[in-house]
């Protein structure tokens, strides 16, 4: 099951979550999408769209790096 970037605001923070979700959750929750994202290698397809969704929603908050979850949407 893919982890969505939309997730609540308590996911990934409970004791036995994966830790490199739980750092993803709280970079994206400070705004970091760009560092969130790097976390994310696109091994999987999982991965490479979460990934871009965070990049996503990075654009939508910043009004920037439309090229970037452009490029990351066609890995996916």
């Amino acid at each position: 099951m893919a982890h969505s970037a939309m997730a609540g605001s308590g996911w990934g923070t409970t004791e036995g979550d994966d830790p490199l979700q739980t750092a993803v959750w709280r970079l994206r929750s400070r705004g970091c999408w760009a560092d969130a994202a790097a976390l994310l290698e696109p091994v999987t397809a999982d991965t490479a769209l979460q990934r871009t969704a965070l990049l996503v929603e990075r654009c939508l908050y910043t009004e920037q790096g439309w090229a970037e979850a452009e490029d990351a949407l066609r890995t996916a």
